[in-house]
């Protein structure tokens, strides 16, 4: 408490200092003055943020994780101002938890989403403890980033639990949304238990964003369970709680605000194991997704636990887990339906038999889909992809067939939006749960008059022409063969290479690195891929318009070509994005000897009109095997150091490595 009062009136000086130091703050001519709290440093704009000013915090931890991201450990600390995160290197690991005062100085920086301070030197002064209130927060202010790094309550049901060597994250639903939340995995505590309890928690807010910098959801980490609190805890064994009706999901209930888990019975009409499983309790039926893999037959009673949630036309189950119950299965009778009938509505969810006319069929798919007509109405029988022993070359097309399967309507999200509230069927999908739930009623017969009529008149056309197009034949044969070759060879050609600077593009450089990867695994040689970027690209295409930036990259494409190999590949994957693949290498230092070449070969000045472009780039190193064993991997890693080189100014190459 004594360090508290004190604290207090340090932060009321540091508040007269920063208001009397605001004018220079926002000179950008004058001298960086030293930011002092979490608020100044959080409050500036990205592009003041990254002149790197001074920064000297005394401040609580509230969350210190050095295991999560590769890059840094994750610190974030609390003084009277707000919290802010602060970026420390992932090793040494620090003597730090939540709840240690301590001392940072480093420098502000834009951070990947919002201000942070950078290049912290981090020391441990004392011991307190985490702020024991915070503000409530809702999902609307977590998602509009206006709450990043700050201490907040947030109070929810758990869905579902996920464990990692070192950390938790739970998903929670609150009253706005769902998000997660992540903490440190503590030996003891059973987080499987809190599934479906409503809980309240403390932690840091922070946002989730791509590459370019945008938030796209929100995310919060706990320093643990004892900064929150279970306010109502999960049933037991939520496989005893009462039966709940299907057709009662999701209907009106007064006072509902978060629903919890429930508890379902009916005997399964179909199963996709680990992924859906379908259930009817008299005429109303349920799909729900489930990563349960447990074989069950159809006709078997199961009790199934999850939570309510919205599956387009229906209800669902989310997170759905189930269990057999007490006695064997029992034949199930399917409901013989019409089209007309299906796509009404009404059996949505119910085990049915429905006849169409097979019109065609898609084996690659995800899913094996037999596309059928019936009438005005066209829809699909759907087999997952390891269901045995149906040849589907067999069904010929026109074939009448009869498919038992569950009815599984999709909304019309056109008509639906326009009406009043009720929704309406869009399509029809039959789900199958084996091959022996596709029956072929009739074949079509080839042979019929109107067949037979083309085929005298063709015998007869055939007969008196026959002579006359031999030579004819031939000599288009022989023109249409060349005309062909050359067509799909240049159609090949393009598919593979980059229109503009007829370098290969990503579809064959993929295909040229898997196979150099096979080759290298085989004979337990090297290779190297490196990532090459022009650096202030976007300026050249501002100043001197894109024609310019293309006669660039087109002299780029060309003296980047002059230091490889011939056995190696220069590719444009996008852009001002290179990719240069060097197979059969006899140690990883020869990549690194190509990347200055190519450095030093594009670093001469080029001539596009009247004017004189310099141009330099940065070069991303990675090698096999010690950068990364596959595909991803490599590109991932020599992607991050080619960053590196960027973020020191480019003009350089940089070889990936584990630190």
């Amino acid at each position: 408490m004594r360090f508290l009062r004190r604290f207090g009136v340090l932060f009321a000086l540091i508040l007269a200092f920063a208001s009397a130091g605001a004018q220079d703050s926002r000179n950008p001519q004058g001298p960086l003055r030293t930011l002092v709290t979490a608020r100044e440093a959080h409050s500036l704009s990205p592009e003041e943020a990254a002149r790197a000013y001074p920064v000297h915090l005394r401040a609580v931890v509230t969350y210190y994780d050095p295991y999560i991201d590769s890059r840094h450990g994750a610190l974030f600390v609390n003084d009277p101002s707000g919290s802010i995160f602060i970026g420390v290197a992932s090793r040494p690991i620090l003597s730090l938890r939540a709840g240690t005062v301590v001392d940072v100085v480093g420098v502000s920086g834009a951070g990947d989403y919002a201000p942070v301070v950078d290049r912290a030197q981090v020391r441990a002064v004392g011991e307190s403890h985490v702020p024991e209130n915070a503000p409530v927060a809702s999902m609307a202010q977590l998602l509009s980033g206006s709450l990043d790094g700050q201490w907040v309550e947030v109070e929810g049901v758990v869905h579902s639990v996920h464990l990692s060597e070192r950390n938790v994250t739970l998903e929670i639903t609150t009253v706005g949304g769902s998000l997660s939340a992540t903490t440190l995995r503590e030996p003891g505590n059973t987080y499987e238990s809190l599934v479906d309890s409503l809980i309240r928690i403390h932690g840091n807010a922070a946002p989730q964003f791509n590459r370019k910098g945008q938030m796209v959801g929100v995310h919060v980490f706990f320093p643990s369970l004892k900064v929150g609190r279970v306010i109502q805890e999960a049933p037991a064994d939520p496989f005893l709680m009462p039966a709940f009706s299907i057709p009662r999901l999701l209907r009106f209930m007064p006072g509902l605000v978060v629903a919890h888990r429930v508890h379902v019975r009916g005997r399964v009409t179909l199963q996709w194991p680990g992924r859906t499983l379908c259930i009817q309790e008299a005429s109303d039926g349920l799909c729900m997704q489930t990563v349960q893999t447990t074989p069950v037959s159809s006709g078997q009673l199961v009790d199934v636990i999850g939570f309510p949630a919205i599956s387009e036309y229906k209800a669902t189950l989310e997170n759905a887990s189930f269990r057999l119950a007490s006695g064997g299965p029992q034949p199930l009778q399917a409901k013989l339906i019409t089209a007309d009938q299906a796509f009404a509505g009404d059996h949505d969810g119910e085990l049915v038999q429905i006849e169409g006319e097979l019109i065609g069929q898609d084996p690659a798919g995800t899913d094996l889909t037999l596309m059928l007509r019936s009438g005005k109405f066209l829809f699909p029988g759907i087999l997952p992809r390891n269901a045995t022993g149906l040849d589907l070359a067999q069904l010929k097309e026109g074939s009448s067939l009869r498919l038992t399967g569950v009815c599984s309507v999709l909304i019309d999200p056109e008509i639906t939006n326009l009406g009043e509230g009720g929704v309406r069927p869009g399509s029809v999908r039959i789900l199958l749960y084996s091959i022996g739930d596709v029956q072929v009623v009739r074949t079509p017969s080839w042979w019929t008059p109107g067949h037979a009529m083309e085929v005298l008149v063709f015998v007869g056309a055939f007969a008196f022409a026959a002579f006359a197009w031999i030579v004819v034949l031939r000599r288009r044969v022989r023109q249409q063969t060349q005309a062909l070759r050359s067509s799909q060879e240049r159609l090949r050609h393009l598919s593979e290479h980059d229109a503009l600077t007829n370098l290969p593009n990503r579809i064959l450089l993929n295909d040229r690195l898997n196979m150099a990867l096979k080759r290298a695994e085989r004979f337990h040689a090297c290779l190297g891929l490196l990532m090459v970027d022009v650096d202030r690209f976007k300026e050249v295409n501002d100043a001197f318009g894109h024609h310019a930036g293309d006669l660039l990259l087109c002299e780029l494409a060309k003296r980047m070509s002059v230091p490889v190999r011939l056995t190696d590949t220069v590719a444009r994957i996008g852009g001002d994005e290179f990719i240069v693949l060097l197979p059969d290498l006899h140690t990883p230092g020869e990549a690194k000897s190509i990347a200055a070449k190519i450095v030093a070969s594009v670093s001469v000045p080029i001539d596009i009109g009247p004017a004189r472009l310099p141009v330099t780039v940065s070069v991303g190193v990675c090698t096999y095997p010690e950068g990364g064993s596959d595909e991803e991997e490599l590109m991932r890693h020599a992607d991050s150091a080619m960053y590196t080189v960027k973020a020191h100014g480019g003009n350089g190459s940089q070889v990936y490595g584990p630190d």
